[in-house]
């Protein structure tokens, strides 16, 4: 079996028999499940936002390179996440916005609407209700579904762009030390980041593609972004 995506304890298909009169409650808490991650998903479409606060890295694993924020200092440590369970930053990731739903893929054809089984705020006696008493999406869950279509569409696009960088070769291993005002530091080693040198060093040919393809804006943001270390140590 796949492993179960960050924060989703199970997946469970929402079934308008099953689920008639389920309901999702607000939470006091809204990013207080995202509180003790270091690291969190990324899309290339928020790039250009993000990188005011947070370093923007790439993570090459089994051949396949994914973007995240880096929000901690260290593992376990969220810095943009308050005492309160708030998002204290400029931008709070699709990532933890899109939870607890989730798509789901039944055939290349059938594409099915999915919620965190063991998400606490889904019940059926406050908030709001995911089916209509004649078994119909809500307007709730609409949002929810059109949300994590969007979410998917971005998802393929950002595979298609570290794809085409990884393929150019412009990806290097970087060395992070974090520094908080009391003299702490952390170092991380593994994550990738866009090489400025070989970036340059790109042909014509190959810098006209990276702009006609839409590339270069979140290239240039997640380079932008690096500058935020030290931020992410004053947070801490």
């Amino acid at each position: 079996m796949a492993p179960l995506p960050l924060f989703y304890s199970s997946i469970t298909v929402l079934d308008r028999n099953e689920h008639r009169e389920a309901r999702i409650a607000p939470s006091d808490s809204p990013y207080g499940f995202a509180s003790a991650a270091h690291v969190l998903p990324a899309l290339m479409a928020e790039f250009p936002v993000a990188c005011r606060d947070m370093p923007i890295l790439f993570l090459d694993e089994a051949g396949t390179v994914s973007p995240l924020f880096m929000v901690g200092m260290r593992a376990g440590e969220n810095c943009f996440v308050d005492a309160d369970g708030r998002w204290r930053g400029q931008h709070a990731p699709a990532y933890l916005r899109r939870y607890p739903f989730v798509g789901g893929e039944i055939s290349a054809q059938q594409q099915v609407i999915c919620v965190d089984g063991g998400f606490a705020g889904l019940q059926d006696k406050e908030g709001e209700r995911l089916f209509t008493e004649e078994g119909e999406p809500t307007e709730a869950l609409q949002r929810a579904i059109t949300f994590v279509g969007e979410y998917a569409d971005a998802a393929a696009k950002t595979a298609a762009f570290t794809a085409e960088i990884k393929a150019l070769d412009l990806f290097q291993t970087i060395n992070i030390e974090i520094r908080s005002p009391s003299g702490a530091t952390s170092n991380f080693s593994g994550f990738l980041a866009v090489s400025e040198e070989r970036l340059n060093a790109l042909s014509d040919e190959a810098w006209i593609d990276l702009r006609r393809k839409g590339y270069l804006v979140p290239i240039h943001a997640h380079l932008i972004s690096l500058a935020n270390f030290a931020l992410l140590g004053e947070r801490s």
